[in-house]
């Protein structure tokens, strides 16, 4: 189903929640190198700032010499070759920053022991590139992995104030704005939990938002996936719908053109000898045709909603056809009548209670028709055909069995058989197998047989073996 589909009023979709976060998952790649070029402002702002720190000491002489000094060391680590190594780091930070969304546990790892090597000011906007790969691990992988990268961190930065002396190169955050390269040990274990707790902060806000983020994902998920069902549902729906008009007409059509065929090509050989018979032959024809067409118009009928059901003049000007039950077991007799006027020899026998789920009587007067069809379509008039329907605990059992074409050298009986697609034993047995009864057909004798079981007690499954 495409999009388009999927927003018409009727399957309109829920979108997440925010223009300007829409807007921002809408264009990943703009956000990350927007990121990376603000951590790279950031490193050219702390550079020139120690630039001008060194060129300021030997420019001014009256710069007390304590700051003169202290001044002059932010901008050792810019001397060669431990420039390199700089280099070096602010090309893996800005690296980890724009795959920070794939690799967010890698980066958060090389960037706390990046901490530990002389950056000089480069240590505030690696820093923040720390912070921003800590939020980015639960919000892009998991809450688990979001606790492993916050345990990394507190434990590099941790040891970095205490063990190296300088509390300003692991502070991050607000513990940062007290932090010294010159503190005691009670100082630094304050500085080294407030800094905890600041990363603590950072990773509940992510853990927080990640977990919304793919909630909300998943709700979105979940409503394509109805919406695609209910479109698969009602594909199949239509499908079923369609096998079982297709199922319909073709018995209709098969069996009154079947019937029509036979008595005319009765009548066209009878119409000099016996005029009277032809006469009546083509009677019934018509006959035949006329009722064809009002089931057929009963069944199309069906397919309408709020249709005038009184058999009246339609807005077409066609007159519809009174919607009425369909045929069941209490048809059969008339079926055979109606076989038998033709000319085909049938005899019914029929036993035990009915069903009273009127779609299997349905099957059953199809199955029954379809198999007199046949006898009247290869048999040809005058041949023998016997019915048997058994009502019985288990369904309806039913046997149609024909004594085969009957070779006559009369004048009045036409020797040509009318062919056949074999769809209707198809649609048949489709018939059968809706309840999960069989239906079994094939040479009996010098005839045919066509035996079928229509269990009772069972709902018809209309989207098994689709009959086209």
């Amino acid at each position: 189903m495409t999009t388009a589909e999927l927003n018409t009023p009727e399957l309109r979709l829920p979108k997440p929640p925010g223009v300007f976060r829409r807007w921002l998952a809408a264009h990943p790649k703009l956000v990350d190198n927007t990121i990376v070029v603000t951590y790279l402002f950031g490193c050219a702002l702390m550079i020139a700032f120690e630039l001008m720190s060194g060129y300021a000491t030997e420019v001014y002489n009256d710069i007390d010499p304590a700051a003169a000094e202290e001044m002059q060391a932010l901008g050792a680590h810019l001397e060669w070759p431990w420039v390199i190594v700089n280099v070096v780091i602010v090309v893996a930070t800005a690296f980890a920053l724009a795959y920070r969304r794939r690799f967010p546990l890698a980066g958060l790892i090389v960037i706390s022991l990046l901490l530990f090597l002389e950056q000089g000011l480069l240590i505030l906007p690696n820093s923040v590139a720390l912070v921003f790969l800590l939020y980015a691990v639960p919000v892009y992988r998991s809450v688990p992995a979001g606790w492993v990268g916050l345990s990394f961190a507190v434990v590099t930065n941790t040891a970095l104030m205490l063990f190296t002396g300088n509390t300003a190169a692991g502070a991050i955050g607000p513990a940062g704005i007290v932090a010294s390269t010159d503190t005691d040990l009670r100082s630094s274990i304050t500085l080294a939990v407030l800094n905890a707790l600041w990363l603590l902060a950072v990773l509940l806000i992510a853990i927080n938002l990640g977990n919304r983020r793919r909630y909300i994902e998943a709700l979105i998920d979940r409503a394509h996936q109805l919406a695609t069902e209910r479109e698969q549902r009602a594909q199949l729906a239509a499908a079923a719908e369609r096998s079982r008009i297709a199922r319909e007409m073709h018995d209709i059509v098969a069996h009154s053109l079947s019937v029509v065929v036979t008595l005319s090509e009765g009548a066209s050989v009878a119409v000099q000898s016996q005029p009277e018979a032809a006469a009546r032959a083509m009677e019934r024809a018509a006959e035949t045709g006329r009722s064809a067409l009002v089931e057929m118009r009963r069944l199309l009928g069906v397919l309408g909603d709020g249709d005038d059901a009184s058999g009246e003049m339609s807005q077409t000007g066609v007159l519809e056809a009174p919607r009425a039950p369909q045929p069941g077991v209490a048809q059969l007799h008339e079926l055979v009548d109606g076989f038998r006027q033709v000319g085909l020899k049938v005899t019914l026998t029929e036993s035990g209670v009915p069903e009273t789920n009127a779609t299997q009587q349905l099957a059953v007067f199809r199955i029954v028709q379809e198999a007199l069809t046949n006898s009247l379509r290869y048999a040809g008039r005058g041949a023998e055909a016997g019915v048997t329907v058994t009502h019985a605990s288990d369904g309806t059992h039913i046997e149609v069995v024909d004594t085969g074409r009957v070779t006559s050298t009369g004048a009045d009986e036409p020797s040509a058989t009318i062919p056949g697609t074999g769809r209707g034993l198809a649609g048949a047995t489709e018939r059968a197998r809706m309840f999960g009864g069989s239906l079994e057909a094939g040479p009996h004798g010098p005839g045919w047989r066509v035996r079928a079981h229509v269990p009772s007690g069972t709902a018809p499954n209309e989207t098994e073996g689709a009959h086209g």
